[in-house]
């Protein structure tokens, strides 16, 4: 599918690492026009999976791009000479190739100070500023120093266990993606330079939940297991299922799914499944061994329970959700065709083809945003963009409030509906307009006729019959974008399927490929695929706005199912091409590094990487009391300050970018409820 929300936009790629060229990759996917610059020896060209030594990923991260080869610096410097709009450096590995004289820091911001057209964004290891400003790093060590290793363990021996490919850099190359956008609309008032940490990005789409739990000082456990049992995998007969029935009536779901056993009856309430998960877990257990996983899924599904099933790269290819929504594209890798996903998002109504008189340009500062949702990836969205200068309102349901404001961890573990920790992480920087949507239909219309902007996640009957969905929207209000955000999309087989991050994770092969040395798929309780899509969310909004070309009103479709398969689609690709499955990476093994592995140390886990030769990086892998006091987050100040009038000056999770030079990009604390978002500064 082909998106022109960044028509015009001409992009200039440097240093040809995973996370940069990820970037630039999203970047030419929502339309703009990039040239590469690459190096055949990069690390990632490498790697594995491989059809006929080419690296499938590389092959994944080039596509939609223009690539050359520049023998020198002069040559790069030429390049910066023509018409370029944007430079996306990528130095996480260090400076290589024809780069190779800038890998002093001083030498390279003289660079880039000499050479910036307008927007340019740098990321690197652990950002350009504190006492690891000049460091480089990996794939294993970015993902230690973040946290996200520590956040994964094998079961059987307590071994940190990274996530399956190259998360931790794909992660910064989405965080990359939203920050470049963010400098283009800053550029407008002359030359700016993005800072962006790859170590800040993994940990914001990491464990950020249990780190800000500790800096709001909850005294309570995160995570899914929070709500009691079920909330694991379980074994079928051919695989496993993930069931995650977090609600009381999600639980009576999973009871009439197994036929309403007698001994279902003493757990009927969430307080009585945290008290014998181990007894739970048991009986359903029990259960999903006599069944097929496919069969588990749909029979729990068919109850309204979030479940699915574990799923390899090969039968996700046979996924009858993603082939009805049009997600396959094809790949061409060393003259073969591969199967890959694409954009996780589609247009549903309205577009620039059809009124190109109603493009118009925006800006991100004093945009304007009406934000329906709940949890976690749109209230996150919202908040990543009212950092970025826009004025968003979380439209606050009265007879519906979000679960976040509703339930703990509580900051200081004292309960009360301005005292959840995760409405907090996930609801900075933005206002609450709260009443009754039902009741008063006129001031939700009028809300919706003032914005710019409209994002919900409420489900595709509720958020039609308030005319904010996707499809409605941009039908009544002809120049606002509307973006509907689902587990799977708002049509399909599959469209009705409940979910959460953590189904969703084991459904788009995170699950299946996270696993140790013996196969087995290892445990991972963080909201990753939340965390990423907030992020994916804000950029296809960021992207509608800033295009230089403008763009008119339009409706976009957006399954997280799809993002979260497309951070493989190397392994889609190659289980396209019959790759067999022992020449695919597992565990904390990663080609072409030599040595690579996480080891016990007498006092926690060491991770090294080699490339082979002499160059050995290491990293102590930090869990999230260690992050907190991190002498380089501390000193750039990641975890930023707000002042909340209920409980007063704390620090909250910030962004993973700013101005180089510049101090964190500032937060507003979670708003009281019905406390309104007035016009902000620019950030």
């Amino acid at each position: 599918m082909n998106v022109d929300f960044l028509q015009g936009l001409r992009v200039l790629e440097l240093g040809d690492g995973v996370a940069g060229a990820s970037a630039a990759g999203l970047l030419a996917a929502l339309g703009a026009e990039v040239t590469a610059v690459v190096d055949p020896t990069s690390p990632h060209r490498r790697g594995r999976p491989d059809v006929a030594g080419r690296a499938v990923l590389g092959a994944v991260l080039d596509r939609g791009k223009q690539l050359v080869e520049a023998g020198d610096l002069v040559a790069v410097t030429e390049l910066l000479s023509g018409p370029v709009d944007l430079v996306v450096v990528d130095r996480v590995g260090g400076m290589r190739g024809v780069l190779e004289s800038l890998s002093e820091l001083d030498s390279y911001l003289a660079f880039v100070s000499a050479q910036n057209p307008g927007a340019w964004l740098t990321i690197s290891a652990y950002g350009l500023s504190g006492p690891r400003g000049n460091d480089a790093a990996t794939e294993l060590t970015v993902a230690a120093a973040s946290g996200m290793l520590s956040a994964v363990r094998d079961e059987r021996t307590g071994q940190p266990l990274k996530l399956g490919g190259q998360q931790s850099l794909l992660n910064t190359g989405q965080a990359g993606a939203l920050a470049a956008c963010h400098a283009v609309d800053l550029a407008g008032e002359g030359p700016v330079h993005l800072d962006l940490s790859a170590v800040e990005a993994t940990l914001a789409m990491g464990p950020v939940l249990e780190v800000g739990g500790l800096l709001l000082e909850t005294a309570s456990v995160g995570g899914a297991k929070r709500y009691g049992a079920p909330a694991s995998f379980y074994a079928c007969t051919d695989g496993l299922v993930r069931i995650s029935a977090m609600e009381d009536h999600q639980w009576r779901g999973v009871v009439a799914a197994m036929g309403d056993p007698p001994w279902a009856e003493r757990f009927a309430t969430v307080e009585a499944r945290i008290e014998a998960p181990d007894e739970v877990d048991e009986h359903v257990a029990a259960w999903t061994r006599t069944r097929a996983k496919r069969d588990a899924e749909t029979v729990l599904q068919a109850n309204g329970v979030p479940a699915t099933a574990v799923y390899s790269p090969a039968e996700i290819l046979e996924s009858p959700q993603l082939a009805h929504r049009g997600a396959f594209e094809p790949l061409a890798v060393d003259g073969a065709e591969a199967t890959v996903v694409g954009l996780p998002f589609g247009v549903v109504s309205g577009g620039n083809a059809a009124r190109p008189d109603r493009r118009r340009r925006r800006s991100l500062r004093g945009l304007r945003v009406i934000e329906a949702s709940r949890v976690l990836a749109v209230p996150l969205a919202g908040a990543l963009l009212g950092c970025l200068g826009a004025q968003v309102d979380k439209l606050e349901d009265l007879p519906r409030l979000d679960m976040y404001r509703r339930r703990g961890p509580y900051v200081d573990g004292e309960a009360g509906p301005e005292r959840s920790a995760y409405f907090a992480l996930m609801n900075h920087s933005k206002g609450s307009v709260a009443f009754d949507v039902d009741a008063d239909r006129p001031r939700l219309d009028a809300l919706l006729a003032a914005a710019d902007v409209v994002i919900e996640n409420l489900g595709p009957k509720r958020a039609t019959a308030l005319g904010m969905a996707a499809s409605v929207a941009p039908v009544a209000h002809s120049d606002v974008l509307a973006v509907s955000s689902s587990g799977f999309g708002q049509d399909g087989p599959h469209a009705d399927y409940r979910a959460y991050a953590y189904n969703l994770q084991a459904s788009g092969a995170l699950g299946y490929l996270t696993r140790n040395e013996a196969g087995e798929s290892a445990e991972i309780d963080i909201a990753w695929a939340d965390l990423i899509s907030a992020y994916a969310l804000a950029t296809i909004i960021a992207a509608w706005v800033v295009g230089p070309q403008g763009n008119a009103g339009v409706g976009v479709d957006f399954s997280m199912t799809d993002l979260v398969v497309s951070h493989f689609n190397e392994y889609l690709a190659a289980a396209s091409l019959d790759v067999p499955d022992d020449a695919v990476d597992r565990a904390n093994h990663l080609a072409p590094y030599e040595p690579h592995g996480v080891h016990p140390t007498e006092d926690g886990w060491i991770a090294i990487a080699g490339l082979g030769d002499g160059e050995v990086m290491t990293e102590r892998v930090l869990g999230a009391a260690d992050l907190i006091e991190d002498p380089q987050l501390v000193s750039r100040g990641f975890f930023t300050s707000v002042h909340h009038p209920e409980w007063g000056e704390r620090r909250l999770v910030g962004l993973p970018w700013r101005l180089h030079g510049g101090d964190p990009l500032p937060l507003d604390p979670p708003p009281l409820l019905g406390a309104e978002r007035g016009p902000v500064a620019s950030c």
